[in-house]
């Protein structure tokens, strides 16, 4: 246990790149957009989707987490399942704070009244429904998903180097070429449309969070046999 602590705290020293950068990326996005609303004087409400940038680094941090710390952990004799859950655990706690202080700025911009010009930032519709414990539980879900989504790709170009994000990339690509083709022809697009509307934001989470179990998985098979 104190190992994989160990491995927490060393992420956690990059307090630029975990804590700070995410946030000023997104409070200037914040700033920017408040700003725009005021000089159009505009009051009537509007959903921005800024906060995307946040999910959007999220993705980059799990991505660039590997190659920045992989070596050097286990350089100093650290194992791998501990580098593993270290950083996991590291994952989950700002994925859990970010969740909190979503939820805490999203009750702040309703009481300013959008921030004073009727700006919905922080809340998203359907997403942001539902009781306070559902709201953070999703963003926690949200940002652990997007975080091993970016760490499983950092761990296929460590397993299998470029060749291997090559193979990857080409297989996605023809996947998702072939079922856009596939749904076109057979006039899916409809049915396919009314199906995701018909789940709930919980069913939704639920998926992400199956999906952030087989990523994970993923990423602890390929990192046990990659190469230093």
């Amino acid at each position: 246990m104190n190992r994989i602590a160990s491995v927490t705290k060393m992420h956690l020293r990059d307090k630029l790149s975990w804590i700070y950068m995410p946030w000023i990326i997104t409070l200037v996005n914040l700033v920017i957009h408040v700003i725009i609303r005021f000089s159009i004087g505009a009051k009537d409400g509007m959903y921005s989707g800024g906060i995307t940038s946040l999910y959007v680094y999220m993705l980059v941090i799990g991505i660039i987490a590997l190659p920045q710390t992989f070596v050097f952990a286990l350089g100093l004799g650290v194992r791998r399942k501990d580098y593993f859950a270290g950083t996991a655990m590291n994952a989950a706690l700002v994925s859990m704070s970010t969740a909190i202080l979503l939820l805490l700025l999203s009750l702040l911009e309703g009481w300013s009244g959008g921030w004073g010009v009727g700006l919905h930032f922080f809340r998203m519709p359907y997403w942001s429904d539902g009781t306070v414990l559902g709201q953070i539980a999703r963003n926690f879900v949200l940002m652990l998903h997007l975080f091993f989504l970016g760490f499983v790709i950092s761990c296929v170009q460590r397993r299998y180097g470029w060749f291997g994000m090559m193979v990857l990339s080409g297989a996605v690509f023809a996947v998702v070429s072939v079922l856009v083709v596939l749904a076109s022809y057979y006039q899916w697009w409809g049915g396919l449309f009314q199906w995701i509307a018909g789940k709930s934001v919980s069913e939704w989470a639920g998926w992400l969070f199956a999906l952030l179990i087989v990523y994970a998985l993923a990423s602890y098979s390929m990192l046990r046999k990659a190469a230093v």
